[in-house]
């Protein structure tokens, strides 16, 4: 398997984001999370809604499990129903490495990057959301084509040796 690593660096813009926020457990998420997806695209447009890209956001996370959001980008909250999530991502730098194939392997992907880029890469995780982005390249019929996962990263000083 070929070294995992960026495409690109990025200065991210801030956004604002609406969708379902959940919480899951690691062992449950592989099942849950695209369950999560499902009942948000039954929802249709979110009112506010720029462009036609959604994101899928880690808020958080503990031993047990992760918060994760999946939802759209909007103008502003204003309007957008009180049982949806609200996130504001800020102005970032960002480490945005590429996944191609079945969203069931997704996993493998993010694994790659926290236990083999990260400990070699020179960055740390700037402890901000990390996301995923499916754009016009990302089948939902099918939950394949390529995605986007964007992670907030600050250099690592590490004193020269």
């Amino acid at each position: 398997m070929p070294k995992i690593e960026p495409i690109r660096f990025q200065r991210g813009s801030p956004m604002l984001l609406c969708g379902l926020r959940r919480y899951h457990l690691y062992t449950e998420s592989s099942r849950s999370i695209p369950e999560q997806w499902e009942v948000f695209r039954s929802l249709g447009k979110i009112p506010g809604q720029v462009g036609s890209n959604c994101y899928g956001v880690m808020c958080g996370h503990d031993a047990g499990g992760i918060e994760y959001l999946c939802g759209v980008e909007v103008d502003s909250f204003a309007g957008v129903p009180a049982e949806l999530g609200r996130m504001h991502i800020l102005e970032e730098e960002y480490a945005v490495f590429g996944h191609s194939g079945q969203i069931s392997t997704i996993r493998t992907t993010w694994e790659r990057i926290l236990h083999e880029w990260f400990p070699n890469g020179g960055y740390r995780s700037a402890n901000k959301p990390d996301f995923e982005v499916y754009d016009q390249r990302f089948d939902t019929r099918t939950g394949s084509g390529d995605v986007e996962i964007w992670i907030a990263i600050e250099k690592e000083n590490r004193p020269d040796a």
